[in-house]
């Protein structure tokens, strides 16, 4: 009788804690980035009514640059009949934000849509070690939000897989 009293007063606790986290917006401490918001938009066509701003991407592996793939978030699995909020169009690494309202686009939220992995310990198939690192600069400037950062309109990332 005494482990279903604490096993109930558990339950109870995280009820209480996950409302009170809920409803005063710090969801920091429960909400994970393993996905995004962004991550759940499907657009159905390019209409005048959405925000669209663009960001290019360059991944550099030892000195060799990674081309993005075409069509990354476009009528894929999640989103058959249209485009995520994050995708290519093209090769040339130019990502098209495009959401019914203004969203946060982290580039992990690319990542995550592309089914790869970005993170400051690994960089696609390539993790960090004691011969290389991993940097990230945003319109040239280092920054160390990696799969954080939130994407602005004209952004240039180029993210590398570098010796040390």
């Amino acid at each position: 009788m005494n482990l279903e009293k604490v096993l109930f007063g558990g339950a109870i606790i995280s009820t209480i804690l996950f409302v009170i986290l809920s409803t005063t917006g710090n969801t920091e401490l429960i909400e994970k980035n393993d996905s995004w918001l962004i991550e759940e938009t499907c657009l159905g066509s390019h209409s005048g009514d959405i925000s669209h701003t663009h960001s290019s991407l360059s991944i550099f592996i030892d000195g060799s640059e990674v081309l993005l793939s075409a069509n990354i978030g476009i009528q894929d699995s999640e989103c058959p009949e249209g485009m995520r909020g994050i995708h290519t169009h093209d090769d040339t690494g130019k990502l098209h934000i495009e959401t019914p309202n203004q969203i946060d686009a982290p580039i992990g939220a690319f990542f995550n849509i592309w089914g790869e992995t970005f993170n400051s310990e690994q960089i696609l198939d390539n993790t960090a070690n004691s011969e290389y690192d991993i940097e990230m600069r945003v319109n040239g400037v280092i920054n160390e939000e990696y799969e954080n950062y939130v994407m602005l309109d004209g952004d240039n990332i180029e993210i590398y897989y570098k010796q040390k």
